[in-house]
This record gives structure tokens, sequence and C-alpha cells, in this order.
């Protein structure tokens, strides 16, 4: 008897289902994983960017304070110094001439037809004092030092002053108000922090100091103030000091922030001085709402971890792990800015970007359902059924060839088809390897020369960009200033004085020769670069070259009141004479150009073995450290800005570095921003055998021939 079998179940929905269940579980599973890896890769790349946020930032507000030590610095050794050269100088005269004491109050100020307080400093001084010859000369001094230097400290800081003796004179240069006049005598009585920290007992290791944020009565504004303490021979004078306002400090921190967190900025010791949510708080407790006293939980939490970070430690985790923060000194003030980056929004990306890839995926779960569904209908359900009906019809006693098992069958032969078919595949698809290999390697070496070829072309291009600024910038103004006067001469010829025709005549002339020296650098540079220039060695004797120099350059230096320093040190060597000279030329043209008024160019040479080393040093802004790499590259224009308006085709110091090269030596720049750049020349005494050869075949240009061209 048969045995009763249950209902036959469906190949195709069960291989359905259980491809659906696994797909499924795999989506799930994937989504996990994304999860997770994305809030690590969100989290990486989040501190790193914050890490630069905060460096940079730090940077940014550190400049400030950093320049205005800087500045107090100068002032303090500038005083000192004058002050020993007027120890036999008697001040009587000149402190009358200037000062008077007011019948209102007793105050000593000056005098009302000479109170110029928008250039030139103003001074108050208690009725109390003792008007000695001593202090005297001290106000006299420190009245000419603020006239001069803080018109030039004015573009970044409110003020710049001097207090002698805490309180006895105060010194400042203001153009907002007249800070002397309209102060009382109670006012500039009152010792400020910023006064008695320059005193010997406050500061017995004589530092540069910080004072907290205060409220100016008279500027009615927030500031903080640095000063540096004035001695002379031991003994207290005072101190010189500049005021920072904070306004735009405080905008910054609490406006400007990665979207999603904010900004906060405080003390060491506590303050608060910046917060988007707390400048009320700030203002009611006149600058000092502290962090440790105030019941501000979190904000104190935050700080408390941010003090307790190392000095290496660019970001640190809060107390409740729901926080990153980004910390950054400030230097000079000693202050903390701190980042507040909460970490819901690292994992907020990474479920959006879990989610996109589970919906992802039950778009292809549903897709791939639909793809299998179809394939195992087409590939196997239909070839089943028709296997069904054959056997059906075998056990019916229908007989067909096909399936007969004594004979081989179309599923013999079609296995034996496949294995020719796949024996024909694989002998192709291994010549085709080899040819895709060899194709893939001419491709490559192709692509790797089209690529040098395109990075030349980039050059040329920049190269040509550069050269089209200059021709439209640098050439146009000249030539359009050469035509305009030209035109007023001959219009106004018969009416204006010799005098000024000649003033017009020598302003031709005076864009003419800038013309020529911006072409001139353009041939120099493109005759280096196309190796044209032969070098014509000779015996250079260095004191006779420098004293030309000097002279050549006397008129032009007296414009900005300079001068260049050589002592002779009857130096002789091997060198074309021309291309020496223009080297020279360049380098003191350039520390002319960036040199403040009334300073000095050293030029001093010194023989080191069969070398020589000219160093040629100025005193000017000095250069960038992130700008030293692009020093001596073409067209290269840095931050530093001339102080007399000159201009520059950025090709000078590419041309020295050139010339000095074919002279077989090398150049240099050592600089500290702030305080001037020396240049650093080295050559041989003796040119190279293969030098003296090359000048010797009469072939290329010599500088003295690109300048007749």
């Amino acid at each position: 008897m048969t045995p009763t079998l249950p209902p036959p179940s469906s190949l195709f929905r069960r291989v359905l289902r259980n491809m659906a269940i696994r797909i499924a579980l795999a989506a799930v599973v994937l989504s996990a994983i994304s999860y997770y890896y994305s809030y690590l890769r969100l989290q990486e790349e989040a501190l790193a960017s914050l890490g630069k946020y905060i460096s940079a930032r730090s940077q940014l507000e550190s400049d400030l304070f950093l320049q205005a030590e800087t500045n107090t610095k100068l002032i303090r050794n500038e005083f000192v110094r004058r002050y020993a050269q007027l120890q036999e100088q008697d001040p009587t005269a000149a402190f009358a001439a200037l000062m008077r004491q007011d019948s209102r109050d007793g105050m000593w100020r000056v005098k009302v037809e000479k109170d110029d307080f928008e250039y030139h400093a103003t001074v108050a001084i208690l009725p109390k004092v003792k008007l000695t010859p001593d202090f005297k000369r001290q106000v006299l001094l420190g009245y000419d030092l603020l006239s001069q230097y803080g018109p030039a400290f004015r573009n970044r800081y409110y003020d710049t002053f001097v207090d002698l003796n805490v309180s006895d004179g105060s010194l400042m240069f203001l153009p907002e108000l007249n800070y002397a006049r309209n102060g009382s005598v109670v006012d500039f009585a009152e010792d400020l922090a910023s006064e008695l920290g320059a005193t010997p007992a406050r500061n017995p290791e004589r530092k540069t100091f910080w004072t907290g944020i205060y409220y100016d009565k008279q500027a009615l504004r927030w500031m903080v103030s640095v000063v540096t303490p004035i001695d002379y021979l031991g003994r207290y004078v005072g101190g010189a000091g500049q005021d920072v306002l904070l306004d735009q400090l405080i905008e910054r921190t609490n406006n400007v922030s990665i979207p999603g967190t904010y900004n906060f900025m405080v003390t060491r010791g506590g303050d608060l001085i910046a917060h988007q949510d707390r400048m009320k708080h700030v203002l009611e407790n006149k600058g000092h709402y502290n962090l440790n006293k105030e019941a501000d939980p979190l904000l104190t939490e935050f700080y408390q971890a941010a003090v307790q970070a190392g000095a290496k430690e660019s970001f640190v985790e809060s107390a409740d792990g729901k926080y990153w923060l980004g910390v950054a000194p400030i230097a000079g003030a000693d202050w903390l800015f701190v980042v507040v980056y909460p970490k819901k929004l690292l994992q907020q990306k990474a479920a959006l970007a879990a989610s996109m890839v589970m919906l992802l995926g039950l778009v292809a779960l549903a897709v791939e359902l639909g793809l299998l569904a179809w394939v195992l209908r087409v590939d196997v359900a239909r070839p089943l059924n028709r296997l069904k009906y054959a056997i059906r019809g075998l056990a019916e006693g229908r007989r067909t060839d096909e399936l007969d098992i004594t004979r081989n069958d179309e599923i013999g032969e079609l296995a034996r088809s496949f294995d020719s078919m796949a024996s024909t595949v694989e002998h192709h698809r291994l010549n085709l390897e080899h040819q895709v290999t060899e194709r893939t390697e001419e491709l490559a070496s192709r692509n790797d020369a089209l690529e040098v070829a395109n990075l030349q072309l980039r050059a040329l291009n920049e190269e040509k960009n550069e050269l089209l600024t200059i021709a439209a910038h640098d050439l146009k103004n000249p030539v359009a200033s050469i035509g305009g006067m030209a035109s007023l001469l001959a219009h106004k010829l018969d009416q204006w004085p010799s005098e000024r025709v000649k003033d017009r005549l020598l302003g031709i002339n005076e864009h003419a020769e800038r013309i020529q020296r911006i072409i001139g650098n353009l041939l120099d540079i493109n005759t280096l670069e196309a190796g044209q220039f032969r070098l014509r060695p000779e015996a250079v004797a260095l004191d006779e070259l420098m004293q030309e120099l000097q002279k050549a350059w006397e008129s032009r230096l007296d414009e900005k009141r300079q001068s260049v320093l050589y002592n002779p040190t009857g130096i002789a060597l091997q060198a074309d004479r021309q291309a020496l000279w223009q080297v020279l030329d360049n380098l003191i043209s350039n520390a002319s150009k960036y040199a403040p008024h009334q300073t000095l160019i050293r030029v001093d040479p010194q023989r080191d073995g069969e070398q020589i080393m000219l160093r040629v040093i100025d005193y000017g802004p000095g250069i960038a450290p992130h700008e030293m790499s692009k020093l001596f590259r073409k067209f290269s224009r840095l931050s530093a800005v001339p102080t007399g308006g000159e201009h520059a085709t950025g090709l000078g110091l590419s041309i020295v570095k050139r010339l000095i090269e074919e002279m077989g030596g090398s150049i240099r720049c050592e600089s500290l921003l702030g305080h001037g750049a020396t240049f650093i020349v080295t050559l041989p005494l003796q040119q190279p055998a293969q030098h003296l050869a090359e000048a010797s075949d009469g072939h290329g240009i010599t500088l003295a021939q690109i300048g007749r061209q």
C-alpha cells in the first residue's frame, strides 16, 4: 500500500522565503556595523577638524596679545636708551614750553595751544608731585616716545601709555579723546592695577604682565592692559603699556564657531571673558564673573576639565562623557579658548548614515527578491516542470530519446559541451588577461607622460598668468601715468612755469625708469632660465664695489632717511662684477623697501676659508615662518608691505638666487617676525674651473648685454 504523503510544497516559494530572511538579517548586521564605523570615522574627522580649528583660533587670538607685549617692550627699551642720553641735559626750558599747571585743579597738563591730542600724547601730572629735573626729563621723553610710536600702534590697539612713579604722571596717546584733560585729580590719583603691577614690590621679576579685564570710565568700554616695567640702572621709573579692546575678541568668540558647537573664553583663574549666553552676567559682575563661585554646574564642569587638560592635549572629554572640549591657550594673556562640541552631533550623523544603509538595504532587498523570483521561475521552476512532465509521460509509457538513461542524453552532452566551452573560455580569458595587462601598462605609461606634460603646462600657464598680471598691473599704471603727464604737458606747456614743467618731466622719467626695471627683471629671469647667461669672472675688490653702490643709493636712501653701513675689509674675489653688483643692488633695494624710515641697512662681509659670507641686514618687519618657502620663487609677493609705497614684481630675489648659484654660491635668509631679516650670501673666492671654461667659450649673454637688449 502506498503511504499517504503531505501536499507538495513549492520549491520556488521556500527558496524565495529563505533568501529574503537571510538578506534581511545581513542588512540589519551591516546597518549596525555601518553605524559603529561611521561614528568612529566621524569622531576621528571631527576631532581632527576641531584640533585644526582651535589651533588656528589660538594663533589668531594670541597674535594681538603677543604683539602688544612686543610693543610695550619696544617702548621700554627706547625709553631707557634715550633716557641715558638725556642725563646731562637741562629740561627746564622744554618742560616750561610744553606744560602748564591748571588753575582749576592744580593738575599739570600740556598747554592748551599745544594740546593736539589727535596727533600727540597727552600728559597729566598730579599737583603733589615734586617737579625735579629728573622727573621733567621722564615726562618730556615719555611725551616724545608716545607721540612717535602711538600713531603706529593705533590701528590695532586702543591706546599706548606710560605711567611714571605709579600714578604721579600719566602719559597717553589716544586720539579718540583728550584723556588728560577729561580726567580729574581723583581719577588720576587712583592707583590702578596696571600701575601697581609695574612696581618692584608687586613685580620683583620685572616681567611684562597683563591685568584682568576692566571697564574704563572715560572710554566706556571693556578692555585689558599689558604693562612692561621701566627701570633705569636698577631704579624704578614706571611702566609702558597698551590697552586692548575686547569687543571684537568677544564678538568672534560668541558668534564665530563650528556649526552645532559654541565657544567660551575664560582666564585660568576662572573669570569668564566671553560666552554667548553669559555676557549679561559678566557685565553685571564688572568682568569678574568667576566660574568657581557662580551656580552654573555645567559651565563650571567644562572650565575645570579645560584647566586640567595637559599642555599637549588639544581636546578632552567632559565629566559626563557627552561633550568634547577643544582647549587652546591664548598666549600672552594666558587665557583659555574652549570649544564645546556635543557628541550627539556625531551620533546624529552616524544614525543618519546607518539609516541610509538600512533604507538602501531594504530597497536592495526588494529588488533582489524580485530578480530572484524571476530567475527562479525562468531558470529553475520551468525546467523542473518540463522534467516533471517528461517523467510523468515516461511513467505513462511515453518514451523520449532525450530522457533515455541507457543513452547519452542532453545533460551529458551539455556537461561535455560545457567542459569544452570552459576550456575555450579559459584559454581566451588567459589571452585576454595578457592583452589587458599589456594595454594597462601601456596606458599607465602614457598617463604618466601625460601627467608630466600637464604639470609642465600648468606651470607654464601659471607663469604666463603671472607675466600677464605684471604687464596688466605693473606696466599699465606707469604707462598710463606717462601718457597722462605728457598730455597734460602738451596742454599746459605755455601756461606752467619751468619748475612745474621740470617736475612733470622728472615724473615721466621716474615712471620710465620703473618700466625699464620691470622689463629688465623679466629679461634677466628669462635669460637665466633659458641657460643663455654666461659668467665673465674678473678680480673684484669688494670695497670699491660697495663704495660705488653706496654712492648710487645715496639719493634714494635719503628719501626715507636710511643709510647703508659697510666697513671696508680689503676682501677681493673672482666673480662676475655686473652679476655681483646686481645681487647686492637687489638685496639693498629689498632691505630699503621694507625697512622703516630712519633705519640702518648693514652689509657685513666676512671671509670663511676659501669662501666669503656677505650678510645684508635690515630692521624691517621680518618674514613670517610660513612665507619663508616662497621667498625666492618667481612672482612671489609676501604679506609685508613696503614702507614707502614702492612697487615690486616678485622677481628680484629670484634673480639674486639664480645669479648667486651661477657663480657657485648660495643664499639663505634668517628672520624673526617683527625683528628684521638677514640675507646671507656665500660665494667662493675663486670661481670653479668649469665656470671659467664656460666664460671663455664666448657663447651666452652677459648681464650688460641683457641691459642693451
